[in-house]
């Protein structure tokens, strides 16, 4: 069993966990858990739309029903995996998603269970994660400056896993029968369009009128006016989520200097450059200069 040397961190497998949010036998069996045929798991690195692709799914699995017509219903059929541990996995209600930010590489597998991932842009990523972990109240890493977090970013240092490891892992796998892959830009360019890639991935039959109503229910619009933040927040009250924030793409430009801006770019196109999909898979959204 393999812990980290500081206090902030339990470093499983390469994964890390911050200590004050984990519990690292929880984490443990969360590892060991042997997936049934019918589950559905919702793989993100944090920050790249997690949250909505719950909502998502849960209001396609329950004919449009909002997170919130039910909040006992959605947080029992929306468990997260290495959070809440295996048992809690077991006892889920069902129809439900599975939630983790695992590396794809270490997920409990099998062949006939799905796996939805969401991938985004490491520039956002970046941005966001550094704003959510600065958020939490008596969690992880609140007072940590940008430019540190940025350093650890680039080095793979920060909480959970290398942006770019789990990135990789997820994108080896994106042709996998039971694996869709998704990408957060096309969520906020076409909604619609993602919406039925999911329903069809899931064997359901959607119509207009029901493809309407998860669009609104999902929208960040929605979440916020219902306060998804106040009501899906730690069981134990050691930390306050922000799970929701502004849900864009491009505010890296307010926060990126141009030298980091540079910094990243230079790393995304290193760890990418032997996999010519990847390295181009944002240039339709100008995240990075061309070359």
């Amino acid at each position: 069993m393999e812990v980290a040397n500081s206090n902030l961190f339990l470093n499983i497998k390469g994964m890390r966990f911050f200590s004050k949010l984990y519990n690292l036998e929880i984490v443990h069996s969360a590892l060991e858990y042997i997936p049934h045929d019918n589950d559905i798991f919702i793989a993100t690195i944090p920050k790249s739309g997690t949250t909505w692709m719950q909502t998502i799914v849960y209001a396609l699995l329950m004919n449009g029903r909002a997170f919130d017509d039910d909040i006992n219903d959605y947080k029992a059929s929306n468990p997260f995996l290495e959070m809440d541990g295996q048992q809690a996995i077991e006892s889920m209600q069902r129809p439900g998603a599975i939630k983790t930010h695992l590396v794809f590489n270490y997920l409990p597998y099998n062949s006939n269970a799905k796996y939805i991932t969401v991938i985004r842009n490491p520039k956002d990523v970046c941005v966001s994660f550094h704003r959510f972990i600065t958020s939490i109240g008596r969690g992880a890493q609140n007072d940590i400056a940008f430019d540190t977090f940025f350093n650890d970013f680039l080095a793979g240092k920060t909480g959970h896993v290398d942006y770019f490891e789990h990135l990789i892992s997820c994108w080896a796998h994106r042709n996998d029968d039971n694996v869709l892959l998704i990408l957060y830009e096309d969520m906020q360019k076409d909604i619609r369009s993602v919406i039925k890639r999911v329903a069809n991935f899931l064997n359901i039959e959607i119509s207009e009128e029901l493809l309407e109503r998860i669009v609104i229910v999902s929208s960040f619009d929605y979440l916020n006016k219902a306060r998804y933040n106040e009501k899906i927040d730690s069981k134990d009250n050691v930390a306050t989520f922000k799970f929701l924030r502004k849900g864009i793409t491009g505010d890296w430009r307010t926060v990126l200097s141009d030298e980091q801006n540079r910094r990243l770019e230079t790393c995304f196109r290193e760890k990418t450059k032997h996999i010519h999909e990847l390295n181009i898979l944002w240039d339709q959204y100008d995240v990075f200069n061309k070359e």
